[in-house]
């Protein structure tokens, strides 16, 4: 087998070239899946989940990257790993964004009460809660 010069290597990398081929190797060897050992030690990370802020960023993307990287380490030095994905954990996040929104209509959290604040929330959930999954 030849080593491939640079040339040989593509400019951009197309993920489905490769991903595709791995993706379908997991599934076929069942390592998705894993059985309960009680003889070995747990590890479980409760993942911080989306909140109903609205767009996923970076530090979404960074903070699960290395979750993945915790889970599948402990998972390979034998322990029983679980990886738990919540909800919007404390809603401080969520919190904020509201009243920020209120307040560029003028509107004081604190002046509306804890019931209207909440009905405000609510409906930013319905509509941006769902996008960080899609």
């Amino acid at each position: 087998m030849s080593a491939k010069s640079f040339s040989d290597i593509p400019k951009a990398y197309n993920p489905s070239e490769v991903e595709d081929k791995w993706y379908k190797y997991w599934v076929d060897n069942n390592i998705f899946n894993s059985d309960i050992d009680e003889t070995k030690k747990s590890y479980t990370i409760a993942i911080p989940p989306p909140n109903i802020t609205g767009m996923l960023t970076m530090g979404h993307i960074l903070n699960n990257s290395l979750q993945d990287i915790f889970i599948r380490t402990k998972r390979m030095q034998g322990y029983n790993a679980c990886w738990v994905p919540g909800t919007d954990h404390a809603s401080i996040a969520t919190e904020t964004k509201v009243t920020k929104f209120l307040a560029d209509k003028q509107i004081d959290k604190y002046q509306i009460g804890r019931e209207a604040f909440l009905e405000h929330c609510q409906e930013w959930k319905k509509e941006y809660g769902g996008i960080i999954i899609q």
